[in-house]
């Protein structure tokens, strides 16, 4: 029986590309979702197998909505679905439209993230100019909105896939800031899921948690980091949020090498980490090969 996937849609976005990344196989069934909540609720729902969503970007940083939204599903008693993979995309951005410049232009619309990732171009062309911008739920709907307008007059900043999927010429190729721009995407499941390349062998684990301190007193969050570093657990990332439990209390994401299945000293930090604060385990992981590419 198929896969079935979900992915924040439409056909074209750049987690469309992770997810045919991560499942390279035909015989996946896709489902595109409006949002990215609705990739957590389709999983939640065991509509689909599995749930690729946007985490981060080398260049803008967290995508907030992908961080709130596993703070929230998490801190639920029957959330049964973890971190099972990651893959990494490099971000290209284009300028689609039909008008002949900029000059005609009264709209342009993108995903929110990405304005962040477009400075320059903004800087140079929109500032001070008539041109709205205008957020969309991805850059592949930005495109399909200025392939429905029949008046010319939009345009667009996505990827060069949808122009080919929406036959929309390109402005302006490669605006990003920098050259190396890279989108890391989370994949959601209840299990492993299968190998999405011959390279995904013998790759680094990674465990994903996040937690609550249970009092405020001065150095709490450095005494629960330094539980970590006894244990010889090398931290890769630690971001926050607001915990929405309480006014000013944050929620900690943290990233580090190694398995909680397979190392010792994971478990042990984690254990010592559970008495001290309020803990949740995202789950344990291969490192995708991309990573040491991005």
């Amino acid at each position: 029986m198929s896969l079935k996937v979900a992915y924040l849609g439409p056909q074209g976005t750049y987690t469309y590309q992770a997810t045919v990344q991560q499942f390279p196989d035909e015989k996946v069934d896709v489902h595109p979702q409006k949002a990215i909540a609705d990739c957590f609720q389709a999983l939640h729902d065991r509509r689909v197998d599995y749930a690729v969503v946007p985490f981060e970007n080398s260049t803008n940083g967290q995508v907030v909505y992908t961080y709130d939204l596993l703070r929230d599903w998490f801190s639920k008693s029957d959330c049964q679905f973890q971190i099972v993979g990651e893959q990494f995309v490099s971000i290209n951005h284009y300028v689609l439209s039909r008008a002949k410049s900029l000059d005609q232009v009264t709209k342009i619309y993108s995903h929110p993230q990405v304005w962040g990732q477009v400075t320059s171009f903004t800087k140079k062309h929109l500032a001070g100019s008539r041109i709205v911008q205008v957020d969309c739920s991805s850059t592949s709907r930005a495109a399909e909105l200025v392939y429905q307008d029949d008046t010319n007059t939009t345009a667009c900043i996505s990827s060069k896939l949808s122009a080919d999927i929406y036959k929309l010429p390109v402005m302006y190729p490669n605006v990003e800031d920098i050259a190396n721009n890279t989108t890391r995407f989370l994949v959601l499941g209840y299990e492993k899921p299968p190998p999405s390349s011959t390279e995904d062998k013998d790759q680094k684990y990674i465990t994903s948690v996040l937690f609550t301190l249970n009092h405020n007193d001065p150095g709490a969050l450095c005494t629960a980091l330094d539980i970590l570093r006894r244990h010889g657990i090398d931290m890769t990332s630690i971001n926050s949020r607001p915990s929405h439990l309480k006014q000013w209390q944050y929620v900690f994401f943290v990233e580090m090498q190694g398995c909680i299945e397979r190392d010792a000293n994971v478990r042990a930090g984690l254990t010592e980490l559970g008495e001290n604060c309020s803990l949740t385990v995202l789950g344990s992981f291969e490192r995708n090969w991309r990573y040491n590419g991005a």
